[in-house]
């Protein structure tokens, strides 16, 4: 009986990541390009933006206008721009 059980969970398990794999891997090719600027549309991906922000703040990209311009908009009306994060270099104090 148990096994039965286990069964059925591993298949779901199995579905549900091969369904939202598909998703991931794509916006994951959108997000690691070489621009510098990147626009997500999270309904043709039919992602939460919750998971497009994280996925985006792991490569380094940030909200452009920051979390508050995402926050502004609808949830699936605009698109997602990210920006990625130039850093700077501080040097030690007195060299030129």
């Amino acid at each position: 009986m148990r096994r039965a059980v286990a069964a059925r969970v591993r298949g779901v398990r199995t579905a549900y990541r091969d369904r939202y794999g598909r998703r991931v891997r794509e916006l994951a090719s959108v997000l690691d390009g070489d621009d510098d600027e990147v626009t997500v549309s999270p309904w043709r991906l039919r992602l939460p933006r919750t998971v497009v922000v994280a996925a985006a703040r792991s490569r380094g990209l940030e909200p452009v206008g920051g979390v508050a311009a995402l926050a502004q908009r609808g949830p699936w009306l605009e698109p997602m721009r990210f920006a990625r994060v130039q850093s700077h270099v501080s040097r030690p104090d007195g060299v030129r």
